[in-house]
């Protein structure tokens, strides 16, 4: 089978690097004395939404906590570094950073497609985690986050390809449901190996 990909764009975490924000949220909401919910979308429904508009960066750290307690109630410690870095310190997986390798050294572009706030994305640069990729795209510098069609769109204007010639690996099916809407060709991730035969049943490894 011809190969079309031209462009291969990976999530960070849950795929590139071993990390759930769902198991930060749980500390943290046990670090604010709540031991009812595990996730902030458990204890109330709106704050995906919060969390979304500091990914944008739409709203600082601190103006995302004085908005949780808002709408929540619960009054968030005092603290003088950053809450939502405090717990987060994710390994690289060397399995699917060794795919990725791969399909760099067979010359397709890999970059990075990610849903990310400011403590997070400085945690990545600093530890040298995205320096596989060709190009980051966080979501909190393009301004729009997954599975909003804005955000694939912005990626695909900046690397002039077509959805069809992209391939897309998330651990979120809304985020590879989204961008199999546009065309794109999306993989749900769950582990290496799977991933692995999946790339070899496309043609890509």
């Amino acid at each position: 089978m011809e190969k079309v990909i031209r462009l291969c764009m990976f999530d960070m975490g849950g795929v590139v690097v071993r990390h759930s924000d769902t198991s930060l949220e749980r500390l943290l909401l046990r670090n604010f004395g709540v031991t009812e919910y595990d996730s902030f979308s458990s204890l109330d429904p709106r704050l995906p939404a919060l969390l979304a508009e500091h990914s944008k960066a739409a709203i600082d750290e601190e103006q995302m906590w004085q908005q949780f307690s808002q709408l929540t109630g619960i009054v968030v410690p005092t603290h003088n570094d950053s809450l939502w870095g405090r717990y987060f310190k994710p390994d690289l997986d060397p399995h699917v950073v060794a795919i990725i390798e791969e399909l760099k050294e067979k010359g397709y572009r890999v970059v990075c497609a990610t849903n990310t706030e400011e403590a997070h994305f400085a945690y990545h640069r600093e530890a040298g985690q995205y320096d596989m990729f060709d190009a980051v795209y966080a979501s909190l510098q393009v301004h729009e986050v997954k599975p909003e069609r804005a955000f694939f769109d912005k990626i695909l204007k900046s690397e002039q390809v077509k959805p069809e010639e992209v391939l897309f690996v998330d651990d979120l099916s809304e985020n590879c449901e989204a961008a199999a809407n546009l065309g794109i060709n999306a993989v749900i991730y769950a582990d290496p190996v799977e991933l692995r035969w999946q790339l070899v049943g496309m043609d890509i490894l």
